[in-house]
């Protein structure tokens, strides 16, 4: 990687993905449940451009459920299941006036992970989003439905909070009119008469269906389809693999690494980034208000030679006023919290986890013997919510 590319790597990794997502197609994905007394079954088909798909399991903790999240390679769920038999997924693509009130409140992350992690139903969903800020129902609408067969869709209506309850089969999305044919027959919930529907339903093109989901709300099974391949149904049960601990599957290549030790969970598929670093004593304060005060002269335009190496100042000194623009798009930066620290004989490596007004990042700097920084090497970025554009 090139020594430039390194220090704007902190914002420029989150300021590519904004301009990656600001590109959402006018309609996209589609979803639909089938419910009955005895079965509820809840089918979604995955379009978008991204072929970098990804399917998560991460098990219960202290105040949140076992999950199962899917989506892309960003690690920002698009949809999921949890042990309570609660299930969501989105469809963006509308264009509504939505103005949150005051008294919501800021989660970190996916606020649909959120979500699923404390919900067990429909109306601990519907208090959720009452209390909590969504972004996204500016240009998207997602719908849940619980193991009952209690479905809601939620969006924005005349810049308020808009709520739609059913208790019977229902969908919408890319293959609204499909949907509408079909479900009038009040078909059985069974993946005989769900498959066929959603292979109605796959779009194709530059947006063109990645994956097809299937979720037994009861029985916590999960049916994964390739449809456009024609290929065979993956399925999985939601507890043999949170029993596995947290880990992931590439879809594309899920069929494979099936029967290979399980992938752990990569940074930004993890509850929050900071998750799995044991508790470190900050014994090197110094290096730390040195570190802040790097970042905070980058915000300046003010970057002083002394604080690294001759090999990468020189990478760096001509990208000062670039580095300034792009770091002011992450905000004020909130806080500094080290998280690793590696010593050798001639190198310290200190990995932080930075947040940001707009962003929080993990960011590793590697320190000279005279304490000038080598290298800056970004790990893992999330944006918060206000920027993160639904990726369908």
């Amino acid at each position: 990687m090139p020594v430039r590319l390194t220090l704007v790597l902190i914002n420029r990794v989150v300021h590519c993905l904004l301009l990656l997502f600001m590109a959402v197609p006018t309609s996209a994905c589609t979803i639909f449940v089938l419910t009955d007394a005895q079965r509820t079954l809840f089918f979604n088909n995955e379009d978008y451009s991204n072929p970098a798909t990804r399917m998560w399991f991460l098990p219960a903790g202290k105040g949140y459920f076992g999950c199962a999240y899917v989506g892309f390679d960003d690690g920002w769920a698009q949809g999921g299941v949890n042990t309570k038999g609660l299930a969501f997924d989105w469809v963006a693509g509308f264009d509504e006036k939505w103005v949150p009130t005051s008294a919501m409140k800021r989660v970190q992350g996916n606020p649909s992970e959120r979500m699923l992690e404390t919900c067990a139903t429909v109306d601990d969903a519907i208090a959720f989003y009452q209390k909590n800020l969504e972004p996204s129902f500016s240009y998207a609408k997602i719908l849940i439905a619980d193991k009952t067969g209690a479905s809601i869709i939620i969006g924005a209506e005349n810049g308020k909070l808009h709520i739609d309850r059913s208790s019977q089969s229902r969908g919408f999305g890319y293959g609204g009119q499909t949907l509408s044919k079909s479900l009038s027959a009040a078909p059985k919930p069974t993946l005989a008469n769900g498959i066929p529907i959603l292979q109605a339903c796959l779009q194709e093109g530059i947006y063109a269906t990645k994956y097809s989901t299937v979720y037994d709300l009861r029985m916590g099974e999960i049916s994964l389809f390739s449809l456009a391949n024609n290929q065979e149904e993956v399925k999985l049960n939601l507890a043999n693999e949170l029993a596995k601990g947290g880990h992931y599957y590439k879809i594309p290549e899920i069929r494979e690494e099936l029967v290979q030790v399980p992938m752990p969970l990569l940074p930004l598929m993890k509850r929050f980034l900071w998750e799995g670093y044991p508790p470190i004593a900050n014994i090197d304060p110094a290096i730390t208000q040195r570190i802040k005060s790097i970042l905070e002269r980058v915000a300046q335009g003010r970057l002083q030679e002394s604080d690294f190496t001759p090999e990468f100042w020189k990478g760096i000194s001509a990208a000062q006023q670039e580095s300034q623009a792009e770091l002011a798009k992450l905000g004020k930066l909130l806080s500094l919290t080290l998280l690793e620290r590696q010593q050798t004989a001639n190198q310290s490596s200190y990995l932080y986890c930075i947040d940001f007004e707009n962003a929080t990042i993990l960011q590793r700097f590697t320190l000279d013997g005279q304490d000038r920084v080598a290298m800056i090497k970004s790990e893992a970025a999330e944006q918060k919510n206000e920027l993160k554009k639904r990726e369908k």
